[in-house]
Parts: structure tokens; C-alpha cells; sequence
């Protein structure tokens, strides 16, 4: 299994089905731009992330002429674009700074140096340094934990009402890739969300 073959099978359903949706798809990034992001985070990213930005850099999410909407592999979140996953991290990181700044008798000052330690997949209870959000919308995002353990490199939620205390959900980028290429090509769910094509749109669906 690898973020390439996954995306793949993505991209090749959406070409027949979701044509719309596949038009939307940005180009990837070549090495050197993933190296210059990564580097800015100082973190270094799962091969599972640099190959996602391998092969896209997000997606348009609405015509700029017209407004429509125009659909997402994702339910209910967005693939970033490599800087927008940046600059996302760096915002969640400076609200929990000055969270842990105004508060010091909730939270110790090394309080996200302490959480950084613990294993991958162990709640943080806040955004840390080693999560890399990649996928999103709104006040809820996907992101890549890349602390060390055996969940090492393990994909979670962190929702500003509820942190990451959701635990992880996928193993890697390409197990949920492949989570999501098998939901298309099945018409079977992902959690509660079903895929949908209205006028080559690829939409989700809350299955009832």
C-alpha cells in the first residue's frame, strides 16, 4: 500500500464519475518545496505526508466564476494546501501558547514539551509541535502525529471543542487513502458518511 497507488485509485474513480470534483485536484509539489515547508515546522514528516503532497496540493473547493461547490474526497474536511497546512499549525500552536501563558495554574509551562514525549496516539489534550495537520474544515482537522511508538505516524482528529482526546483513527495517510478509495469504488461508507455524485460532484452524505 502506498499514498500514490491510493490516490490513484482516487483520482481514477473520480475521473469517471466525479469529473467536476477531479478537475479541482492541484498538482503536486516537487521535493524541494516540500523540504522548504518541512523545514519551517521543524519536524520531520512521515514519508506517508511528503508522498500526499507528492501527488496534490490540495484542491479547489469552489468555482471562482460561479461559487458552486465543487466537491471533496474527504466527508467533512478539505485536503490543505501544503502552506495552508503550515500556517494552520502555526495558529493552533500560538492560541495554545498563549493558552498555556494565561493559565498557569491548569498548565505547566513545558506543558507541550511534556506531551511531545509521550507516545504517538496519546491524547495531548492541546495542539503540540508534532502534529501536522493536513485536512480540515472549519474548527476540526486531520493531522499526522509524529511522535515516536508504535502509532508513530498515525492520523487523528483535533476538533477545538474536544482537542484529540478522539484517539487515532487511521494508521497512516495511505491506510486512510485506501479507507477512502474502497468507500468510492464500493459505494460503501466511512463512518456515517456516504459518497454521493450530483452534476459530477463528489458530495457526502450522513447515511440513514
Amino acid at each position: 500500500m502506498s499514498v500514490a497507488d491510493e490516490w490513484g485509485r482516487i483520482t481514477t474513480w473520480c475521473r469517471t464519475h466525479a469529473p467536476v470534483t477531479a478537475a479541482a485536484f492541484q498538482p503536486g509539489l516537487s521535493d524541494s518545496i516540500i523540504d522548504e515547508f518541512e523545514a519551517s515546522t521543524g519536524v520531520s514528516w512521515p514519508q506517508d505526508l511528503r508522498d500526499l503532497y507528492r501527488v496534490q496540493n490540495g484542491s479547489l473547493t469552489h468555482d471562482d466564476r460561479t461559487g458552486l461547490f465543487l466537491g471533496s474526497v474527504l466527508p467533512d474536511k478539505f485536503l490543505y494546501p501544503i502552506d495552508v497546512a503550515t500556517e494552520v499549525r502555526l495558529t493552533l500552536l500560538e492560541t495554545w501558547d498563549e493558552t498555556i501563558y494565561e493559565n498557569p495554574d491548569l498548565y505547566p509551562a513545558d506543558e507541550m514539551d511534556r506531551r511531545d514525549r509521550d507516545d504517538a496516539g496519546t491524547a495531548a489534550n492541546m495542539f503540540i509541535p508534532t502534529f501536522i495537520p493536513f485536512a480540515g474544515l472549519d474548527e476540526y482537522h486531520f493531522f499526522v502525529d509524529t511522535r515516536g511508538g508504535a502509532l508513530h505516524h498515525c492520523v487523528t482528529e483535533y476538533a477545538s471543542d474536544g482537542t484529540d482526546n478522539g484517539g487515532p483513527i487511521w494508521a497512516s495517510v495511505s491506510v486512510m487513502l485506501a479507507a477512502h478509495a474502497t468507500a468510492l469504488e464500493t459505494g460503501d461508507t466511512i463512518g456515517v458518511w456516504k459518497p454521493v455524485v450530483s452534476k459530477g460532484v463528489l458530495e457526502w452524505e450522513v447515511d440513514t
